[in-house]
């Protein structure tokens, strides 16, 4: 059981090596030809397809039966599937809702949103943290804290002056 615990072969450990060589660099080629969106986390679609490029690149570097042509065409393949649903979301308000979720209020003008604090697990001491962070002394000094739709909270303060249309799609949740 405990005979290839440390090492198993050689022609693992090359493999390896050379897989390793060979499709990293493929994977930097891929992601920098779809350009920087495709390296962003904005949303959950972004975020599963982050997991499952490191998850493809572990099991083509580990495993014999997937070839480097196989591990080449599974990432670019998943590569251009998340190019795709972001040149859709463009064009298509429902599969934009589907896919990206709306920031909602937390604060707003002195009143917290409790309904959105529960529904997102936050509590009034992460609201704290996120206005301690930003140098804010007081909730007083708060025109709104917002969980926007990549999971990022943000603050705005009484002094900013904030035109109207930068609050107009977030959302106040009553239920």
């Amino acid at each position: 059981m405990f005979e290839t615990f440390l090492f198993d072969n050689w022609n693992d450990l090359l493999w390896i090596f050379l897989m390793s060589i060979l499709i990293y660099p493929s994977l930097i080629v891929i992601l920098r030809g779809f350009g920087k969106r495709t390296l962003t986390n904005v949303n959950m679609f972004d975020l599963i397809i982050t997991i499952a490029y490191g998850n493809v690149l572990s099991s083509i570097i580990i495993t014999h039966e997937i070839s480097y042509t196989d591990g080449f065409t599974i990432m670019f393949i998943m590569t251009v599937l998340q190019v795709i649903l972001s040149k859709l979301q463009m064009y298509s308000k429902t599969l934009k809702k589907l896919v990206k979720s709306k920031p909602v209020f937390l604060y707003y003008h002195g009143e917290f949103n409790e309904v959105a604090k529960n529904r997102h697990r936050l509590q009034r001491d992460d609201l704290l943290q996120v206005i301690r962070k930003k140098g804010i002394r007081s909730f007083a000094d708060v025109t709104a804290i917002t969980l926007e739709g990549d999971g990022t909270l943000a603050v705005m303060q009484k002094e900013d002056s904030i035109p109207d249309d930068v609050l107009e799609d977030v959302i106040w949740l009553d239920k």
